[in-house]
Parts: structure tokens; C-alpha cells; sequence
């Protein structure tokens, strides 16, 4: 991306300075001037998006600045033509050279208005799975001992509502065979709220790893499910890196076999995956050194809890143990 920006980048200098060497001043300040002010308003733009991808315009910017320029250069030089053809050439030269800007300022709002209508629409969502949440609460409340049988009739009438599934989700009563059913979903919130889910079987969740057309969006949650299998923990931790922060998940998890905890503790920077590590119920005291050293050369090694605990185990259960 640096390269590619640089590059047109350059463009622009050289062509304002190959002007400049063959003296054709003419225009040459209105060229510059439009070059300046549409990669100032593209970056105004680009920055209004929420898109992940959205940076990747930036690479485009220097190409539409020297359009732009050109454009209003060749207009200033065309408008005073004896020729009537050539100054409506040059009229329509600038009407390119202004289009440019003028698109992307349409874009930047276009933006600022799709994100409030998503802003509006998320609070709305919220508010009727608030609303939702309540309902499920007094429903179980009024029915005691009916707990499963409630849920599993609100789930069969509510199917395709995903404002009643996701709170649905997050209760205990829901059965494993259901959470299983409801993780083929093709709404991805919904298929991750059940992987999410405590009864979410190992079956579930290697189903979703091995065959789910994105199985990426789910990494997180499988990586630090109790039931995930060892041998997908070990796959998944040791396949190309495409999310960050699993570590953190592996780290908390106690599924996960001790020689990943090990090769985390040797390789992470960061002070809260040692945090979830000396929590994690696969604890041993010969990882103790090696969390320490991670402590170390982390971004808090002073961190009160992670050196309270350290010293505690060290003054405690690991108080004897061989390095």
C-alpha cells in the first residue's frame, strides 16, 4: 500500500514539475490546488467509512488528485482558445476536474448517513432484544420446572427472529441438541451465540471448524470453548494466523493441551494472557518460570495482580519446584 501511494504520490510532483520545466505556468497553480484539495477530501471521505476495507482507498487517492489536476489544468489552458470547440473542450475539462471532489464529498456523506441509519437500527435492535430478554425472564419465572419445555416452545415460535434468538441463547436452558440445530444457522450472530453456549457439543463446534464456508468469524469462540476437542485447539492454534488475540482465548481455556499453554507462555507479550494463564485450571508450577519471563517483557510487567499471584505461588505451591 506505502509503495503504491508513494508512487502516485511522485506522479503528481513530476508532472507538476515537468509543467514547470517546459514553463507552461499556465494553469499550473489551479492543476496543484485541485490535486491538494481532492486528496484532502478523499481522506476525509475514506476516514467517514466504518469498512474494514476502507483504507484501500487510499491507494486510488493520487491517481483521482492528478485526474482532478490535469483536468483543471487543461481547462485553464483551453477557455482562452480562439477555437469555440476547444473552449467547450475546456469547459467540460473542468466539470471533470470538479466532479472528482464532488463525488467524494458525496461519498463521505453518503457515508455519515448510512452509519446513523446503522446507529438507529442497532439501538433499535437492542431495545426490542431487551424487551425480548424481559419476556423470556417472566416466562420462565411463571412456569419453574417447565424451564426447558418454555424455551424450546419460544425457540420453535420464534424461529427466523433473531432479536428473540440471541437472548434465547443465553440461557442455560436451552438443550444441546437445539443449541446443535441452531448452529447451522445462516445468520452468523446466531450461529456464533450457539457456539458461545455452555451445552454446545464438541460435535457442534469441529462441525463448524471443519466445514463452515467462513469458519474464521468463529475462531474466537471455539478457541476458547471448554468443549472444543485438543486436537482442533491444536490444529487451529497452529494453522496461519488470520484473527489476532487468540492467544488470549487458548491462554484462558482449559481444554487446551499444556504444550500450547507452554509455547504461549514462551512467545506472548502480552500482561493479560499471563493473567490467563496462571488462572488456567492446567496451571503447573514448571510453567511458572516461563509465565514470569513473559511478565517480563510484557507491556505492564508491574501489573499488581500478575506479580501478586507470582509471588503468592512462589511463596506457596511452587515454592519448591525445580526450574
Amino acid at each position: 500500500m506505502f509503495i503504491k501511494l508513494a508512487i502516485g504520490t511522485l506522479l503528481v510532483i513530476a508532472l507538476g514539475a515537468f509543467l514547470a520545466y517546459r514553463k507552461r505556468y499556465r494553469g499550473l497553480a489551479l492543476g496543484v490546488g485541485l490535486c491538494v484539495l481532492t486528496i484532502l477530501v478523499g481522506l476525509w471521505a475514506i476516514f467517514q467509512s466504518r469498512s474494514s476495507t476502507a483504507a484501500v482507498g487510499i491507494l486510488f487517492l493520487p491517481f483521482y488528485a492528478v485526474f482532478s489536476g490535469g483536468m483543471a489544468w487543461l481547462y485553464r489552458n483551453l477557455i482562452h482558445a480562439e477555437h469555440k470547440l476547444l473552449r467547450g473542450l475546456g469547459g467540460l475539462c473542468l466539470a471533470l476536474a470538479l466532479a472528482v471532489p464532488g463525488w467524494l464529498v458525496y461519498s463521505g456523506f453518503e457515508s455519515i448517513a448510512l452509519n446513523r441509519s446503522r446507529d438507529a437500527q442497532h439501538q433499535a435492535n437492542l431495545a426490542d432484544m431487551e424487551r425480548n430478554r424481559q419476556s423470556i425472564k417472566n416466562a420462565l419465572s411463571d412456569n419453574p420446572g417447565r424451564e426447558i419445555e418454555i424455551v424450546e416452545r419460544l425457540i420453535a415460535e420464534h424461529t427466523g427472529n433473531r432479536n428473540y434468538l440471541l437472548p434465547l441463547l443465553e440461557s442455560r436452558f436451552v438443550t444441546p441438541a437445539t443449541v446443535d440445530r441452531l448452529a447451522d444457522s445462516d445468520d452468523l450472530g446466531i450461529t456464533l451465540s450457539a457456539l458461545r453456549h455452555p451445552a454446545c457439543l464438541p460435535a457442534t463446534l469441529v462441525r463448524i471448524y471443519r466445514t463452515h464456508s467462513y469458519p474464521d468469524y468463529f475462531f474466537q469462540a471455539i478457541a476458547s470453548h471448554p468443549n472444543t476437542p485438543p486436537d482442533v485447539l491444536i490444529d487451529l492454534y497452529r494453522r496461519p494466523a488470520t484473527i489476532m488475540g487468540l492467544d488470549r482465548s487458548f491462554a484462558s481455556n482449559p481444554a487446551t493441551p499444556r504444550d500450547i499453554l507452554l509455547e504461549i507462555a514462551t512467545t506472548t507479550k502480552e500482561n493479560f494472557v499471563v493473567q490467563q494463564l496462571l488462572q488456567n485450571p492446567k496451571f503447573d508450577c514448571t510453567l511458572l518460570s516461563p509465565i514470569e519471563a513473559a511478565l517480563n517483557r510484557s507491556e505492564r510487567p508491574t501489573d499488581s495482580y500478575n506479580r501478586g499471584r507470582l509471588a503468592e505461588l512462589r511463596g506457596g505451591a511452587c515454592g519448591n519446584s525445580t526450574h
